[in-house]
């Protein structure tokens, strides 16, 4: 084994499992996966991924469920843009959109 696999080994042997509240949905129009994305909420983050590529968004409005639907589903993209945390997709408009969409949509319980 090389170090950097060591280190990896040393810096995990302590973690455990921790069980933690989340939600996910695939969303796309019956019969085609095009322009379809699934999103996935765990308390402080919302993780969107899909055809256009992948978002991380963390903001402490997603530390519950329905804050994250709210704050979603009436931000403005100025401040969807200062939210996204990582990766930033060429199509943050249709990220943007697709965001707009699941905040207004019903979702299951």
């Amino acid at each position: 084994m090389n170090q950097a696999h060591e280190d990896i080994k040393k810096s995990f042997q302590n973690h455990k499992i921790i069980a933690s509240e989340s939600k996910s949905w695939y969303v796309g129009k019956p019969g085609t996966t095009l322009n379809s994305f699934s999103i996935t909420w765990s308390p402080g983050s919302i993780v969107l991924y899909g055809q256009m590529g992948n978002v991380t968004l963390i903001a402490k409005e997603f530390s519950s469920y329905e804050n994250a639907k709210k704050w979603l589903g009436s931000c403005d993209l100025e401040t969807f843009k200062r939210t996204v945390a990582h990766e930033i997709p060429e199509n943050l408009t249709y990220f943007y959109e697709a965001c707009r969409f699941w905040g207004r949509e019903p979702h299951y319980k």
